[in-house]
């Protein structure tokens, strides 16, 4: 099975990658500078490229029959307020190319990574986080991840959205609570590679095929 992994150059992406070597599966990343991709591999193969141009991401998919997308709107630094550096819709507009390009290639299933507060769960997620999302340039990301769902729920897709809570670099020994009721409440946190080993334990089975699962620490 050959994956293509949208965002492997850091955070979550790039545990993802390291998972998914570590299982022997062949690669595909589609990167916007390949002289700073982090890792070298005989199992990895490098596209450059935009995942918001069609060309590009269909290059870049070659023969993969899997997606995992774990690209977000970024802001220059962790501060809540910190400037927008990339397109306010590139998760949906990358989504959208995806769902195209599968009109002539076959893709089996299609991981998003979105994020525990976005669409209806954002009645369940703390008060502060709400305000912080609403009044910070939290909010496009989570627009976006909004607009990606409901894409991906509307395609003819096989899909899985996950939304984790806070995204840690620590613990990472964990085990996963996942959740399909909202009411169902996360705990706050999860390990990037705890979550990253989640995903690819999921990859292409169909029990979570069109589901959308919020992720946390059990």
């Amino acid at each position: 099975m050959k994956i293509l992994i949208l965002g492997a150059t850091r955070g979550l992406g790039k545990e993802v990658l390291k998972e998914a070597l570590s299982l022997n599966f062949e690669i595909n990343c589609l990167v916007r500078n390949k002289k700073k991709f982090p890792i070298e591999h005989k199992n990895i193969n490098i596209y450059e490229g935009d995942a918001n141009c069609l060309e590009d991401l269909s290059n870049a998919l070659n023969e993969s029959n899997v997606v995992i997308s774990t690209i977000n709107v970024m802001r220059r630094n962790l501060f809540p307020w910190s400037k927008i550096v990339n397109g306010k819709n590139t998760i949906s507009n990358s989504s959208k190319n995806i769902i195209e390009i599968s009109k002539t290639k076959k893709i089996n299933h299609f991981i998003s990574v979105s994020a525990w507060g976005v669409n209806e769960s954002q009645q369940y997620i703390p008060f502060w986080f709400k305000f912080l999302i609403k009044y910070s340039n939290l909010k496009y990301p989570y627009i976006d991840h909004g607009r990606n769902e409901k894409i991906l729920i509307n395609s003819n897709l096989n899909w899985t959205i996950l939304r984790p809570s806070a995204l840690i670099n620590f613990m990472n020994s964990q085990e996963i609570k996942e959740e399909t009721r909202l009411e169902n409440k996360p705990s706050l946190i999860i390990s990037r590679k705890s979550l990253a080993k989640f995903i690819i334990n999921i990859v292409d089975k169909k029990n979570y095929y069109n589901k959308i699962f919020t992720v946390s620490k059990k």
